[in-house]
């Protein structure tokens, strides 16, 4: 009798320990699913992280962390020690596949061309293929 009431007990106790775990639902760790946006480029990379290292630096540069943000990939100059891979360094805000000299919406805004050259908006210019550095806009 006792081990019936125990057993019983056991059971029951069982069940409301495991029942708020079975009605979570698993989430993403971040508030935003960093899956694919409106704005997504063919070839984006989904795993990258800011100041990984990578290795796509000519063609199909972007990527998104792990909270959304739009990365490209780029490669540092004047490095010590010599580091011949690239760096995820944060974008301009992405604007999907774009054509080459097309109006764009901002200055500040990243784009990808059809070919998979990054493309930069320079303005009255549109956009360009190129990247911008600490020299200024450099042609791709």
């Amino acid at each position: 009798m006792i081990r019936q009431t125990l057993a019983a007990g056991a059971i029951a106790a069982t069940a409301l320990c495991t029942a708020p775990a079975a009605i979570a639902q698993p989430g993403p760790i971040f508030p935003d699913d960093p899956g694919h946006y409106s704005t997504d480029v063919p070839g984006m990379n989904y795993d990258a992280h800011l100041s990984g290292p990578c290795t796509n630096m000519g063609r199909f540069t972007f990527g998104r962390g792990p909270g959304g943000e739009a990365l490209q990939c780029r490669w540092i100059p004047n490095q010590w020690p010599p580091i011949y891979t690239g760096f995820w360094q944060a974008a301009y805000e992405l604007h999907g596949v774009q054509d080459i000299g097309s109006p764009c919406p901002q200055p500040q805004a990243a784009a990808q061309a059809p070919d998979g050259r990054p493309l930069l908006c320079l303005g009255a210019q549109g956009w360009q293929p190129g990247i911008l550095t600490s020299a200024g806009f450099t042609p791709v």
